[in-house]
């Protein structure tokens, strides 16, 4: 098999997973995908439920890498107190699960962690955070404070890789579509200050990163990121993109906040990141200029 590695994923059926799991397979890796649903070996689906304990064994022979982009979605529901312990279990179970399980693997090599570049307060907003700043005291911040605990977890048997990812950019999902829902409709504009610091990437450049951090055996934290744009500047380049106007005001933030509650900061607050830790290692974004990314996925 030469280089080729048997790698298996948890969150494998989300956005980023299926677009993975199909490139690491056109690279002639064997992907294995864990699935709530039952063992299909044919499609290499493997049973596993985390919160019961549960996961077909077969699912962990000879596996190489763990890639876990397991988590509910930030953004996806209003945060009431159980929706926020949600998003914490959702992130630490599994992984919890997956250390007792994969510390019996023999041939083991590298566990590879999402997490979120959220996680250093919004406190400067002139600041270039790096991956040796603090953790911030919000509640984002402690949601991948414990992430990265759990993926700590496999320290004491395997290499492992925390990969704090921003926000991706993908034609079909995530936050792209709903910024430019109203924007097509004439109805855009930018929220609350608009200054806030939105840190992008491409779907097909973080796809690339953790290739390129499962080839080159990285250890350790990395922002994946290609550029930091504030929400104003995001929020035109999409209107540039659909030909159309921008003629509404900021959306005030107390708006967003009445809407939206606590959840409001994902899209109020913003920090700006430093990419080049990873550079430094050899990567070489693709996607870094917006303009030319939104003209792709329009």
């Amino acid at each position: 098999m030469g280089n080729n590695k048997i790698i298996l994923i948890a969150g494998g059926t989300g956005l980023i997973g299926k677009q993975l799991s199909i490139y690491l397979k056109s690279k002639g890796h064997e992907v294995r995908i864990l699935t709530r649903g039952k063992t299909n070996k044919e499609h290499a689906l493997y049973h596993w439920n985390p919160v019961k304990e549960e996961i077909d064994k077969e699912s962990l022979q000879d596996v190489s890498i763990i890639i876990n982009l397991s988590g509910a979605g930030i953004a996806d529901k209003r945060w009431t107190q159980q929706r926020k312990k949600e998003l914490i279990d959702s992130r630490t179970v599994p992984a919890q699960f997956l250390a007792t399980q994969a510390k019996n693997i023999k041939s083991l090599e590298h566990y590879i962690s999402a997490s979120g570049v959220n996680c250093y307060g919004y406190e400067n907003h002139n600041k270039l955070y790096s991956e040796d700043d603090a953790y911030g005291d919000d509640f984002l911040s402690n949601v991948v404070q414990q992430w990265e605990k759990s993926a700590d977890l496999f320290a004491s048997f395997t290499k492992v890789t925390k990969i704090r990812i921003s926000v991706v950019l993908l034609k079909d999902g995530g936050a792209l579509p709903k910024i430019a829902k109203p924007v097509r409709f004439g109805f855009g504009a930018a929220l609350g200050s608009g200054k806030q610091w939105m840190p992008w990437i491409s779907d097909h450049d973080l796809i690339r990163l953790f290739e390129h951090v499962m080839n080159n055996s990285l250890e350790g934290t990395f922002n994946a990121l290609a550029e930091n744009s504030t929400n104003a500047e995001f929020t035109k380049a999409v209107a540039k993109t659909l030909k159309k106007p921008l003629f509404l005001p900021n959306v005030p933030s107390f708006l967003m906040r009445l809407v939206l509650g606590e959840m409001a900061s994902v899209v109020l607050d913003g920090v700006q990141a430093d990419n080049s830790k990873i550079k430094s290692v050899g990567f070489q974004f693709e996607d870094n200029h917006l303009d030319k990314v939104l003209l792709r996925y329009f």
